[in-house]
């Protein structure tokens, strides 16, 4: 008898609709057909008058330099590099003359050029041409090992990653280019 109130309970079912008749149009399209719409009439800009334009400003004046006569960068005899050791996070910004070894470690920098950019050019920055050699020092007794090329080229001080040194233990950078201090006159 539980059975039979709960299933009287229920809401009956609606009755199915009535199948719909089909037309041969309909059946075969599904979309309504396209609407035609009639395309605007353009809109009339009103004309300018000569009061409302400003006039164009005057063509700057152009500095022009004799054709294949570049101004050149200046060249100076230090530059100013400071290295890095990976592993003990010992960092030191040293000089090297122009021409002259400098040693770092087990690093041998020798600086072959040192320029700054021209003022004509429109990024300052310095500029060195060095090669640095892997040497490690020799062990007592034993003989000295041929230096091994580590880096040689271009370094720009702006952009250190461009040419970096790649190395396991060192890294490298040049910081900027310098003319030597004056010598200065012996004491009396």
């Amino acid at each position: 008898m539980a059975v039979a109130g709960v299933v009287a309970a229920q809401p009956s079912r609606p009755p199915p609709p009535p199948p719909a008749e089909t037309s041969p149009k309909s059946a075969a399209s599904e979309e309504p057909p396209p609407i035609n719409v009639p395309t605007p009439a353009p809109i009339a800009v009103p004309p300018i008058s000569e009061k409302e334009v400003a006039p164009a400003p005057p063509p700057a004046q152009v500095v022009t330099k004799a054709p294949g006569v570049p101004v050149r960068r200046a060249r100076y005899d230090v530059a100013v590099i400071e290295a890095l050791d990976k592993v003990t996070a010992e960092s030191l910004r040293f000089e090297a003359a122009v021409g002259r070894p400098v040693r770092y470690k087990s690093l041998i920098f020798t600086v072959k050029a040192c320029e700054r950019s021209a003022p004509d050019e429109p990024i300052q920055d310095s500029i060195a041409y060095l090669t640095i050699d892997s040497q490690p020092r020799p062990a007592p007794g034993k003989p000295e090992l041929s230096p091994r090329q580590a880096f040689k080229g271009w370094m720009f001080a702006s952009s250190p990653s461009l040419h970096p040194l790649e190395h396991p233990v060192y890294a490298a950078w040049l910081v900027s280019c310098r003319a030597a201090a004056p010598v200065s006159a012996p004491a009396r």
